[in-house]
């Protein structure tokens, strides 16, 4: 057990001594690896933000159905009800005519023009209403179908040319085009960070495979004397971790100015969302993800180098 801790703290001492002799060499490994990291740690965090983008937006799309005035309120609720029970249903809020009334005399506090036309009118204009969420954006075709050829049809509301007043149609184009760039965007994001990673791997091959051939005649003299395997690829493992660690700290320094100077770009593009705000609640889970893959980086081209190069 003395030799083995004599071992490791030998394979640590030389690992971190290769790392400050390969001065130059230690220098480009390290900023190649950050650049890469850098441009991974950018996919994921901007899919992630993309992906909590699109998720607010789904929050905030629903499908309305609109009754006749007059409608019986027992039989708006067992279509409530019915709605409920569907596996595409989120929740259902039954909105009464009233309570749009209510609703739409908040949203036009101060406009004394709109609020005079509802005293002219006198009666409420306004029909009951139900609001359905889906579980997924791409579930309220078929709940407008179920809508739409259901047995509720003399209670819905009709426009002048017979179409039920069921906002999906309105909205279906949104709808769609949201729920293809969520998928999208996952595809696109995942793609990019596997092809970086790659990249990453056979960059930071090449500049160990470099470091490697700069120490060959320590190498050789080790292999003469006798050294063991796994003494004369420690060395070589321990500056990839190194290499790993320093770039992932270095990718994190140049993530947050990054981050900061598109913040508010982002905000105003996606309605006050800060991918900023986003990096800063989420640093220390991103941080720990630059970590390892910076670490797995070093580490993986380090092995591959030495299984290719040094054939020990």
């Amino acid at each position: 057990m003395a030799m083995d801790k004599i071992t490791f703290r030998r394979i640590l001492k030389w690992g971190f001594l290769s790392f400050f002799r390969n001065g130059v060499v230690s220098f480009a490994t390290v900023l190649v690896m950050s650049l890469s990291i850098f441009m991974i740690g950018s996919v994921i965090v901007g899919s992630a933000f993309l992906s909590g983008v699109i998720s607010s937006l789904e929050e905030k799309v629903d499908v309305s159905v609109y009754f006749k005035t007059g409608a019986p309120e027992a039989q708006i609720l067992s279509l409530k009800k019915d709605l409920e029970a569907l596996p595409e249903v989120h929740a259902v809020k039954f909105i009464s005519a009233d309570e749009a009334l209510a609703a739409f005399r908040e949203r036009h506090i101060g406009d004394d023009a709109i609020l005079q036309s509802l005293e002219v009118v006198g009666a409420n204009p306004f029909s009951p209403s139900l609001e359905i969420k889906a579980n997924d954006p791409s579930k309220y075709e078929a709940i407008s179908k179920f809508l739409e050829k259901g047995s509720y049809g003399n209670i819905l509301d009709a426009d002048s040319s017979g179409q039920k007043k069921i906002t999906y149609r309105q909205n279906q184009f949104v709808i769609d085009r949201l729920s293809s760039l969520l998928s999208t965007s996952r595809r696109i994001g995942f793609a990019v960070s596997l092809i970086l990673a790659v990249i990453a791997l056979m960059v930071a091959y090449s500049t160990v495979r470099l470091a490697i051939y700069n120490s060959r005649d320590e190498i050789s003299v080790m292999q003469l004397v006798g050294a063991s395997r796994a003494f004369i690829r420690g060395p070589f493992l321990v500056e990839g971790i190194i290499h790993g660690i320093i770039a992932s700290l270095f990718t994190l320094a140049l993530l947050y100015p990054a981050f900061w100077l598109i913040g508010v770009k982002t905000s105003t593009l996606f309605g006050g969302v800060n991918v900023f705000q986003y990096f800063l609640s989420n640093i220390f889970q991103i941080f720990f993800i630059l970590l390892v893959a910076g670490v797995l980086l070093g580490v993986l081209s380090a092995y591959i180098a030495i299984r290719r190069y040094l054939k020990v």
